[in-house]
């Protein structure tokens, strides 16, 4: 079939974003700062540029560890073409979802998470909804699709038939959107954190996120998702505590979400420890620090405990759809700031001859197996008070220091 009769055959359409919320001026919110691309100059007349712009980022990934992304140079027809094929995908029949599991349909009957074997939150495929437990037996309402090998066009395209009819259809325009937030966007914004950090530019792409495509497992290893939530009911919402998704940081280096005017993102504020929901800039990227971007500034990054929770009376009976990118570091890219020998942290005194003396020697690899290990095994409002090679797993900490 061609691609008209694959969105006829599955209502491909629009996806129509819910109304800004009348509640959104009583409610803690907190506006993200944006770093405008457009006014990033690239070579070395355009060095100032860059340096205003690093100044605005500095301010949001040392406290927050989000930041909003605009004019990034994509053209947003094609973003909402995405958005619509996206929809499109995560509404695909039961039976059809069942062909194209990541894992299986429920967390508790998947077998250990190896290096080979990435269950139902990372493996390519569907998350079907009700995957995990969220609390007093109410389950998630959330379906998502992920993508692997994106990075990997040649790898990608070679197993399509591994993917739904309309991702068949669609590949190219799925590829093309990803890579443009790695390859330029991506690019752009960690040029800028060597600047925060007294780096020479392209020192953290080239050690953590370049894409080497003649050598691929020296290479980024980023994946993507489409993610759509779906309200509860009034029963499930009541057991639930209205959480959709328990407080986390990621495990990337950096997360890109398309922002969408329905108020249910949080994160956990860096200044008072409270919940407060992301205000919605129309037309921008919802960005924020992984853990693997804050090992590698020694902490001075903030890797942001973030959740989603049901949305104001008058959006809650909405799906909310997010199109993600995680960009993974390299694997064998070390997350200990002495390795990349910046005047920054010197000065701040983090490094492991210092504040980080518990800190062991690692890499991304040994942290992405070790935190994945453990996803999904917490309910809602629990916190992960784990040590491993001398890291918390996940950053409740930050308040228990912040704030005090």
């Amino acid at each position: 079939m061609s691609a008209e009769e694959v969105d006829r055959k599955y209502n491909v359409r629009p996806f129509e974003d819910v109304h800004e919320s009348k509640f959104k001026d009583s409610l803690p919110i907190v506006k993200l700062d944006a770093i405008d691309l457009s006014k990033y100059i690239e070579g070395p007349e355009g060095y100032q540029s860059r340096v205003e712009l690093a100044k605005i980022l500095e301010k949001s990934v040392t406290s927050y560890g989000f930041f909003n992304v605009v004019n990034f140079g994509y053209d947003p027809e094609k973003l909402e073409r995405l958005r619509g094929i996206a929809q499109g995908i995560l509404e695909l029949p039961l039976e059809e979802k069942g062909k194209y599991l990541a894992s299986v349909w429920r967390k508790e009957d998947e077998p250990p998470v190896t290096k080979e074997y990435l269950g139902g939150e990372r493996g390519h495929g569907f998350k079907p909804k009700g995957y995990w437990p969220i609390k007093d037996g109410v389950r998630d309402s959330i379906t998502h699709y992920n993508f692997r090998h994106l990075l990997e066009p040649d790898v990608f395209l070679r197993d399509i038939e591994q993917h739904p009819d309309l991702v068949k259809v669609h590949a190219q325009e799925i590829i093309e959107w990803y890579h443009h937030i790695h390859n330029d966007i991506l690019h752009k914004i960690s040029n800028l954190c060597d600047i925060i950090l007294g780096l020479e530019e392209n020192t953290i792409w080239k050690r953590a996120f370049e894409v080497e495509p003649e050598n691929p497992g020296k290479s980024a290893g980023a994946y993507a998702r489409f993610m759509m939530y779906e309200p509860y009911t009034a029963e499930e919402s009541a057991k639930a505590g209205k959480s959709w998704l328990r407080g986390h940081s990621d495990i990337s280096g950096f997360t890109f979400i398309t922002s969408q005017p329905m108020l249910a993102l949080q994160i956990r504020d860096y200044y008072d420890g409270e919940w407060k929901y992301v205000d919605h800039r129309p037309g921008s990227l919802v960005v924020n620090i992984g853990d693997s971007m804050e090992f590698i500034s020694g902490g001075y990054f903030k890797a942001c405990m973030h959740r989603v929770v049901e949305p104001p009376q008058d959006q809650k009976d909405h799906n909310r759809l997010i199109l993600i990118y995680f960009c993974n570091p390299k694997e064998d890219t070390p997350l200990n700031p002495d390795e990349y020998r910046s005047s920054k942290l010197k000065q701040l005194g983090l490094s492991k001859s210092e504040k980080l003396k518990d800190w062991d020697d690692i890499t991304f690899q040994q942290w992405n197996f070790a935190k994945g290990a453990t996803l999904g095994k917490k309910n809602a409002e629990e916190e992960d008070e784990i040590i491993v090679y001398g890291r918390n797993i996940e950053r409740w900490h930050h308040f228990k220091t912040a704030v005090a």
